[in-house]
C-alpha cells in the first residue's frame, strides 16, 4: 500500500509541519483508532473558501498565518477526543469529533458564524475574513475509509452546489 511505504520512509512527516496535526498519508491509522472507541463519533470534511486567492494576494507566509490561527481557533472549541487531519489540498481538512451529528453541525456553524464575522487577519490595510464549507456525516461501524471517504466528498459536493461559486 503506497501510504504504508510513505510511514516507512518518512517517519518524522508524520504531523504537518504548519500546524503540527497529521497528514492525509495517516488516515488509515486515525480511521483504525477512532473505530476503535467505545464513542461514536461523526466526520467533518471542511473546504475553507477562496482561501487561494490569500496566497495569490498575500503570499503564501500571510496564508500560513491565516490557516494557523483559524485551526488554532476551531480546534480549542472542539471537545476532547477529536481528531484534526490535513486533508488533499492545503486548505482542507478532515475532523473526526465524538459527539451527536446535531451537535457537530452546530458546533461547525457557529464557528463560521465568528470567522465571518471576525477578522483573521490585518495585511497592508486589508482585512482577511475566513469562511468555509463543510459536510457532517456520522460514522458508520463496518465502513471501509475509502468508503467513509466517497461518501463524504460526495457530501461536500452538494454543500458546494448551494453555497457560492468558489473563485
Amino acid at each position: 500500500m503506497k501510504s504504508e511505504s510513505r510511514r516507512v520512509l518518512e517517519p518524522m512527516c508524520a504531523l504537518d509541519p504548519l500546524l503540527l496535526i497529521p497528514r492525509i498519508e495517516y488516515l488509515s491509522d486515525v480511521y483504525a483508532f477512532v473505530l476503535s472507541q467505545s464513542k461514536d463519533y461523526c466526520l467533518v470534511i471542511l473546504d475553507m473558501k477562496n482561501f487561494h486567492a490569500v496566497n495569490d494576494l498575500y503570499g503564501y507566509d500571510t496564508g500560513d498565518s491565516v490557516i494557523e490561527k483559524f485551526l488554532s481557533g476551531l480546534r480549542k472549541r472542539l471537545p476532547i477526543g477529536s481528531v484534526s487531519l490535513r486533508f488533499r489540498h492545503g486548505d482542507e481538512f478532515l475532523f473526526f469529533i465524538p459527539q451527536t451529528i446535531n451537535k457537530v453541525e452546530s458546533l461547525f456553524a457557529s464557528f463560521r458564524d465568528f470567522c465571518e464575522a471576525t477578522p483573521a487577519l490585518m495585511v497592508a490595510r486589508e482585512t482577511i475574513f475566513v469562511s468555509y464549507r463543510f459536510a457532517v456525516m456520522e460514522l458508520l461501524r463496518g465502513e471501509t475509509m475509502e468508503e467513509l471517504l466517497a461518501r463524504a466528498e460526495k457530501a461536500l459536493r452538494l454543500v458546494k452546489g448551494q453555497g457560492s461559486p468558489r473563485s
